[in-house]
């Protein structure tokens, strides 16, 4: 699993003093670990892959990173195993990799905008048995 760093553009909730964290996605791109250092790591889950997701990178976002056209871009959205074997994930907050320039930031959406979106949903509701 090799791992690639980006510089932090805008900071992740609860991580705001973190400016640069390393990258390394495994499974075929289905899951992710965000590094940040001696500060914590974060799982993460392609939402393409769980369900329909889709959203609009704001514009200063899109100024941020760099966005262009053709960039290449990842989105990945932060997830949460808990005592009782659930996976919950924030459809709310995914975080955007520029992987042309290594940029990230964290897009917080807004609940009006994307009420199909929760901070804690189950992964159970998008697995098909």
């Amino acid at each position: 699993m090799k791992s690639e760093k980006f510089v932090v553009k805008y900071p992740f909730l609860g991580f705001e003093e973190v400016s640069e964290v390393e990258f390394a996605e495994v499974d075929d791109g289905a899951l992710g670990f965000l590094s940040m250092g001696d500060k914590a790591e974060l799982l993460l889950i392609n939402p393409y892959k769980v369900r329909e997701y889709s959203f609009e990178i704001p514009a200063g976002i899109q100024t941020l990173l760099d966005i262009k056209d053709s960039s290449k871009l990842k989105v990945f959205c932060v997830f949460v195993k808990d005592k009782s074997d659930g996976i919950y994930v924030n459809f709310l907050a995914p975080i955007l990799l520029n992987c042309d320039n290594k940029t990230i930031a964290q897009v917080v959406l807004s609940t009006k905008e994307y009420p199909n979106f929760g901070v804690a949903e189950s992964i159970k509701k998008y697995i098909k048995d």
